[in-house]
């Protein structure tokens, strides 16, 4: 016992040895984590007076009188569900500027938009970049799915860093956007990819094709999820916003598929009883918009199986004139439609989304294969040619293959 007892001491003379180095290393992590704290004091606090200086100056414009910190951040928080609404239909104008990118030889088929460029494909394959504030051509890259590969569908994540093209090749590819370099190819659909989508903030793309099957792809990790099934033909729209979820129109089984992604299961709305579906875009997580080939716009309510808007005739009056194209200005009332006879229109929703009225119309000659707008609201871009994007039933000569770039502002008095 005697000799247990000294081997112990010596060996708590021997750690003892440490001990001081480890004090010092013990109050120099002690100081880092002080001042890492405090910096992150610092930034709240910075971030907390930025807010209140914003309200107060909104404020002062007579939009809020109510707490401007608690204000802001409930707003945050109403964004971030998706469930936030504003009301800007007597506020937003279309400035006369225009910007018309031309750098499509064949019909645009797709387009999409990050903060700062502009990204559209055309029937010929091409994949091109450009300058969203000054409209020069960045980058293109010609047969960007291979030659004869058509491009059909594009989406880029919300912080621009990752593009996704589908095309007739049955490929997924996802690009670099910095230099349009492509990152990986994803290979799992049996017929042409028609739209592809991101989930708000993340990197979660879902794709969808003539398959009739929805795709989940993880491009942080860039692999494969799952695949979801239930259309009874292809896909032909496609929208994503801040939850888990995938709105779906496909064609002839006139149906609109609300996919809930994490529950593997799905809502059916059935509207559209004798037109085959077009488009498909989201205002909320809880309402949303369907365009259609008899030249019909429907809006749809989560908690309802039929439509509780229809607006007919959407465009024109000839009776072949199909709506191809909307797109939402994002947690407002307001969206956006096109058609194959030319002209783009913006919408308004009343208070309960029961009545529809057209705001501005902006006249373009030829098709509108694709809209999508800025996340700030101020811009609006219109893919427009001389063909469908899906086929060539229609030409227009008189049509010129471009890109049309409109300003929105929000104003008290404002002149549509």
């Amino acid at each position: 016992m005697k000799r247990q007892k000294e081997e112990v001491d010596e060996e708590v003379e021997i750690d003892s040895d440490f001990s001081d180095n480890e004090d010092e290393a013990g109050s120099e992590t002690e100081s880092i984590e002080e001042t890492v704290h405090n910096k992150r004091l610092r930034l709240a606090k910075q971030y907390l007076s930025k807010l209140e200086t914003e309200e107060i100056v909104a404020e002062r414009d007579g939009e809020i009188n109510r707490d401007p910190i608690a204000h802001r951040l409930q707003q945050d928080l109403l964004e971030e569900k998706g469930k936030l609404e504003r009301r800007i239909s007597k506020r937003i104008c279309v400035l006369d500027t225009r910007m018309v990118l031309r750098g499509h030889s064949l019909s645009p088929t797709a387009v999409a938009v990050s903060p700062t460029h502009i990204y559209s494909t055309g029937k010929r394959g091409e994949l091109v970049k450009w300058d969203l504030g000054t409209g020069k051509r960045v980058k293109e890259v010609k047969h960007a799915h291979g030659k004869g590969g058509c491009i059909l569908a594009l989406a880029v994540t919300s912080d621009g860093a990752l593009l996704a093209s589908g095309g007739t090749d049955k490929k997924v590819i996802v690009w670099d956007t910095t230099e349009l370099t492509p990152l990986k190819v994803f290979r799992k659909h049996r017929d042409h990819v028609t739209a592809v989508a991101f989930r708000r903030d993340t990197q979660l793309l879902i794709s969808g094709g003539r398959d009739r099957t929805l795709n989940l792809w993880n491009c942080e990790d860039m692999c494969y999820v799952e695949s979801l099934y239930g259309h009874q033909d292809g896909i032909t729209g496609m929208d994503s916003f801040v939850r888990e979820r995938v709105l779906t129109v496909a064609g002839h089984d006139k149906t609109l598929r609300l996919w809930k992604i994490p529950e593997e299961s799905q809502l059916v709305f059935n509207g559209h009883k004798t037109s085959i579906m077009e488009c498909v875009t989201m205002l909320n997580e809880e309402v949303f918009v369907t365009g259609a080939q008899d030249n019909c716009l429907c809006v749809w309510h989560i908690n309802k199986k039929r439509p509780i808007a229809t607006q007919r005739p959407a465009h024109g009056t000839r009776p072949d004139c199909w709506v191809t194209a909307v797109a939402a200005l994002r947690n407002t009332e307001c969206f956006w439609s096109g058609s194959s006879e030319g002209g783009a229109r913006l919408w308004a929703c009343g208070e309960d989304y029961r009545t529809v009225t057209c705001i501005r119309e902006v006249e373009v000659t030829g098709t509108i294969n694709a809209i999508t707008v800025t996340r700030d609201l101020s811009r609006v871009v219109l893919a427009v040619g001389q063909e469908h994007r899906l086929g060539r039933w229609w030409q227009d000569k008189t049509a010129r293959n471009s890109l049309v770039v409109l300003s929105l502002q929000e104003s008290e008095n404002a002149e549509r």
